[in-house]
């Protein structure tokens, strides 16, 4: 799904109008709005639990506090889009089961250079 594809989603599911922040090259989240800050995630494959960076969330979380917003984390999967509202299962106490994790320097995987990364994880049925 591009950039505009998820906006396009997020708007229909949400119900609100969503900006992207695709020309904020420095901007931590993918999307927003008078409510949201949204991230964004395309996977090519799918899992019952869906993979979360520490950093990501960390960022987000305290820009969403500070605006007064949620963070909402929009994920696809070859099954379908899941939205969590991370800033609410962040505050009903949710267990993220956060480790530290080798992984790919680049999203794409397409290196061989891996470094560790503090992560965590959302349970599909979790999903708004």
């Amino acid at each position: 799904m591009t950039q505009e594809e998820f906006i396009y989603y997020a708007e229909r599911s949400l119900q609100q109008e969503i900006q992207s922040t695709a020309k904020d090259t420095y901007c931590r989240y993918d999307a927003h709005n008078n409510n949201y800050i949204i991230e964004f995630k395309s996977r090519r494959k799918h899992y019952d639990t869906q993979l979360i960076e520490y950093a990501k969330f960390d960022c987000n979380m305290e820009i969403a506090n500070k605006e007064n917003k949620e963070f909402l984390y929009m994920v696809e999967t070859p099954e379908g889009v899941y939205t969590f509202n991370v800033s609410k299962l962040s505050n009903e106490g949710y267990d993220f089961g956060w480790e530290d994790r080798r992984m790919p320097a680049k999203t794409d995987f397409s290196g061989s250079h891996r470094k560790d990364k503090k992560v965590g994880y959302i349970a599909v049925k979790d999903a708004v």
